[in-house]
């Protein structure tokens, strides 16, 4: 079973407009609504690959009021089984307009519910009670305001034996997360020149810095157009892949982790195929003005794929 958790989900309304004008009435040629959050997009990929099995996967949320009831819905419609911890405030609303003419994106993110320790402790108890020995817990994204710096840690001391704990954070965050020896650290060049403090120009100094992480046994870094540098235990290399026509890059990278969870849960490692069809979920995804992907983009970006070993 892979746990997903998202303490600070959304709704997510992505608005698709053509020349966005001031002080006039704009009208959307698309609207789509989904649940927002990290682990949401996580699960978009899982439920991919799954196909026609049942998932193996649930995410712990907090929900609220009638925003939150609306969520639950879309994930029942959609085969996603959710953990829900309830809170007394309706979930927040995240507005994403895009200029489909000017390639223009607007974020509007509405601020979540105020965590307080009791919440926060109920929230924990539920993920906690519902792991088994054999599990995947993945932390996407920031630690939700309110939560200590080192939750991860924290969550990781509390696992129960031969659980594997996958990480995609940034930040303090990254930096007490690496105390509970997670099994899979996805970040990008960015998070990683902020952990290390060295500079992260080029795949060759990813590579010396990802060797100083021996304890990891797969700690995966984006370079943005320069590819993906992959340390799988001793199996060092890079991925470049197609310059495409971007569209919407938004939950690229989720949907890159969701891939790497996939092949995780289901193959017990995370091996070179696993990663190139992470980067061709990322890839295709960012084809589409929202988060999602055709499987028939994935297959075409897979076949187009460079493998550099380092």
């Amino acid at each position: 079973m892979i746990h997903l958790v998202c303490p600070n989900p959304a709704l997510d309304r992505t608005v698709l407009l053509s020349q966005f004008k001031e002080d006039v009435v704009n009208r959307p040629s698309q609207v789509h609504e989904n649940a927002g959050g990290k682990s949401f997009n996580v699960a978009y990929v899982l439920n991919c690959e799954k196909g026609e099995e049942q998932g193996n996967f649930c995410i712990h949320t907090m929900l609220g009021g009638k925003m939150g009831e609306y969520i639950q819905q879309l994930n029942e419609e959609d085969g996603i089984p959710l953990v829900v911890t309830e809170v007394d405030k309706n979930t927040r609303t995240c507005t994403i307009m895009i200029d489909t003419e000017l390639g223009k994106t607007y974020l509007v993110y509405e601020a979540g519910f105020e965590l307080n320790k009791d919440l926060l402790e109920q929230f924990t108890a539920n993920l906690i009670k519902s792991i088994q020995s054999g599990d995947s817990v993945v932390f996407s994204g920031s630690l939700m305001k309110g939560m200590p710096d080192d939750y991860i840690a924290q969550i990781g001391r509390l696992l129960p034996e031969n659980v594997n704990l996958v990480v995609d954070t940034s930040g303090v965050a990254l930096k007490a997360a690496f105390s509970a020896q997670p099994d899979i650290v996805k970040i990008n060049d960015e998070e990683l020149a902020e952990l290390t403090g060295r500079s992260v120009e080029s795949a060759e100094e990813a590579v010396n810095l990802l060797k100083e992480y021996a304890e990891i046994p797969y700690f995966i870094v984006t370079m943005g157009e320069k590819g993906v540098v992959a340390r799988l235990q001793d199996d060092i290399f890079q991925l470049t892949f197609p310059k495409i026509q971007v569209k919407n890059p938004i939950a690229s990278g989720d949907f890159f982790l969701g891939s790497l969870c996939y092949s995780l849960e289901n193959k017990g490692l995370v091996d070179r195929e696993a990663v190139i069809r992470a980067c061709a979920y990322a890839t295709a995804n960012c084809l589409q003005w929202t988060p999602k992907v055709e499987l028939e983009d994935v297959k075409r970006i897979i076949q187009e794929m460079k493998l550099t070993i380092l």
